[in-house]
């Protein structure tokens, strides 16, 4: 087996889903993993946050690291005196955005009142921000200054797109299992496999024939995802990874009294409002369209198909009236009230090849 690096990206992943730890605990270990690829010279901050619709983040928990003490002393001024419009953009334009690139910057990002008055005087020109957000408001993200301006590039949105969508994930499982008052170890889950992808129990939806294939298959992604793939291609490895089977289950590694190590299926279906007329899974990929998500991303949200997320959002366009992604998340937030009967089916195609 190739050799590990001594930190990788999945390192975040994992640390996500140590379920069984303090909520304090959690976010320090995340900002452990996630400082060696986000700390451009000025440390890191990690968040954890709630944003109730139509509201602006209110933080829950933070954890700064090695961020210097004159900067650490501003360093929450620094946003509390940003336009609320501004403040907003991170968590609208997610989940892997540049200072600079929030504001439609580049070079000019120089002459920006705010970061001239507080931070370029330390050298700091640009940040970055990985903002990990689920239907619910609930979310954890990062933020990190930068030495240059810079955009984060295609590939960096797609790979912290990835890392986010396990963070998100797993930071609803905490809550679903807070909520359900019991520890992770005690509850039972729907489905216990082993490492081979072998079901040694599985009770509910996931007894199905074809919820055992699902779930099979995923574990031995996961599995895969563990194995030397994760040096030689660490990309790959997250991408085979997805953070939900069948938009329902989280796989978590478990290791019973005996050192047995099993993977387990846990519910974790995403709760999102919206019209009655909407399935819960098409208020669902819109919800995370909503979050700045694009159709692959979303995919790799619920653990569905590219194709899947096309013809929901084609399917609510259609029972919305409208035709464009851009009027269906308008018309979504603003609470527009849809027709009673829906509309004729060219719309829905209009948004189908919209949205390839």
């Amino acid at each position: 087996m190739a050799a590990r690096v001594q930190s990788d990206l999945l390192d975040i992943v994992d640390a996500a889903y140590a379920l069984d730890v303090s909520d304090a605990d959690w976010l320090a270990r995340l900002a452990n993993a996630a400082a060696p690829h986000l700390d451009g010279g000025f440390g890191i901050a990690a968040f954890e946050y709630d944003k109730p619709e139509g509201s602006l983040p209110q933080i829950v928990q933070h954890v700064h690291l090695g961020i210097p003490a004159d900067l650490e002393a501003i360093y929450h001024k620094v946003f509390e005196t940003m336009d609320p419009e501004i403040r907003l953009r991170p968590f609208r334009l997610g989940p892997c955005i540049t200072g600079s690139q929030l504001m439609g910057m580049r070079e000019d990002f120089r002459e920006q009142p705010h970061m001239k008055r507080f931070v370029q005087n330390f050298g700091m020109y640009d940040s970055i921000w990985i903002t990990a957000a689920e239907p619910s408001g609930h979310g954890v993200g990062f933020h990190a200054g930068r030495k240059k301006i810079g955009w984060a590039t295609p590939s960096q949105r797609a790979r912290w797109g990835r890392i986010a969508a396990h963070l998100s994930t797993a930071l609803r499982l905490r809550h679903v299992l807070r909520a359900a008052k019991t520890s992770p170890l005690d509850n039972r889950p729907d489905a216990v496999l082993d490492p081979s992808g072998k079901v040694r129990d599985a009770v509910g939806d996931a007894s199905s024939d074809g919820a055992r294939d699902l779930l099979r298959k995923a574990v031995i992604s996961l599995e895969r995802s563990r194995g030397a793939m994760r040096a030689r291609d660490p990309d790959k490895s997250l991408a085979i990874r997805r953070a939900l089977v069948a938009g329902r289950w989280s796989l978590v590694e478990q290791v019973d009294l005996d050192n047995h190590r099993y993977i387990v299926a846990r519910q974790n279906v995403p709760a999102a409002p919206g019209p009655e007329l909407l399935t819960p899974r098409e208020r669902q990929v819109i919800a995370y369209a909503k979050l700045g998500h694009h159709n692959k991303l979303i995919a790799y949200d619920m653990g569905i198909a590219d194709s899947t997320v096309r013809v929901l959002l084609a399917r609510a366009a259609a029972k919305l009236g409208v035709r464009k992604r851009a009027d269906l998340l308008r018309c979504y937030e603003d609470g527009w009230t849809p027709p009673a009967v829906p509309g004729p089916t060219r719309p829905a195609e209009t948004m189908a090849q919209r949205a390839r």
